[in-house]
């Protein structure tokens, strides 16, 4: 079915309305906002919250109580909201003033990894708020920082939120031109940021994750193996005041051995139990609305069988 060019501009609009509403408000009434608006939707997303509530279950099990698990359900829709509504802030931000809002733990990390000239790939999780990472890496290394991005189906949409994504520098490489471009990019000592923490359906490699097997995407360390590019793990912590610290690991240089599969296990587990660690401090600022462990190996077998 053709999708609505009517609708496609509608919400085009509707977004673009929100964003100046957002811009205009002091930043205190816009936490506000995104705070209400995120209990809203914790009551009203009926399917997304049952999604994020047997999340925190397969996650945490009997060790979190009932009435824990839906403040840490109500407290991630908040969060996520929150990040919204920054988003669409993004205009007010440049390469100076962004550091009123935001602290960086690590950058030399960021410069040492760079200093062997073989580019680096970045493993970002949707955590705190992970759009706020575009502008970020573009200021820290202006001209120099990429990521991998789905473009949207609404044209007029996606080229608003790709706009915001790169307003200090950073440019988004399209899903399907990802291994050429990042190829070229780390050839050029660029560093290359991934959003793999999601599930990668028949496509991933299943990692014990929270002690369940959690389909993985396979090709950022992929790449740093067959690249030599070191590896660093890097996210967003929002603050209590709603400011941000975003932390950078010390670069990660994978050694392959003669087993590539294993390999990429080896390091996406240790990729994966870094994240692991901090959504135990702070689980609330995860992406529990994702339906996370949705592929499960028995069901790729099954599929397999049938053909």
């Amino acid at each position: 079915m053709a999708r609505s060019k009517w609708i496609d501009n509608f919400v085009y609009l509707t977004v673009l309305v929100f964003s100046w509403v957002c811009r205009i408000l002091p930043r205190k009434w816009a936490m506000c906002l995104g705070c209400a608006i995120g209990k809203l939707l914790y009551r009203i997303l009926k399917k997304r919250r049952q999604i994020a509530l047997n999340n925190l279950q397969i996650a945490f099990g009997d060790d979190l109580k009932e009435t824990r698990r839906q403040e840490i359900c109500k407290a991630s829709f908040i969060n996520f909201s929150k990040t919204i509504i920054e988003f669409m802030r993004f205009p007010k931000f440049n390469a100076e003033n962004i550091w009123d809002e935001v602290a960086v733990h690590g950058r030399e990390h960021l410069n040492a990894a760079l200093e062997k000239e073989k580019g680096a790939i970045v493993f970002l999780p949707h955590f705190g708020n992970w759009e706020l990472l575009s502008l970020v890496y573009g200021a820290l290394i202006p001209n120099r920082a990429k990521a991998i991005a789905f473009p949207l189906k609404n044209a007029r949409l996606n080229d608003l939120i790709w706009r915001y994504r790169q307003l200090l520098s950073l440019e988004l490489i399209p899903r399907k031109n990802a291994i050429r471009a990042t190829l070229r990019s780390l050839k050029n000592n660029d560093a290359v940021g991934f959003f793999a923490d999601q599930n990668a359906g028949d496509q991933g490699v299943f990692i014990d994750f929270f002690g369940k097997p959690a389909s993985t995407a396979k090709g950022p360390v992929s790449l740093a193996l067959k690249t030599s590019a070191p590896m660093l793990f890097s996210l967003d912590i929002r603050q209590p005041d709603d400011r941000h610290h975003v932390y950078i690991s010390p670069p990660i240089h994978l050694e392959s051995s003669d087993d590539f599969k294993r390999d990429i296990e080896l390091y996406t587990t240790h990729l994966i139990k870094q994240l692991e660690k901090y959504i135990h401090k702070y689980p609330e600022q995860w992406l529990w609305l994702h339906n996370r462990w949705k592929t499960q190996p028995n069901q790729e077998e099954n599929r397999k069988n049938r053909y």
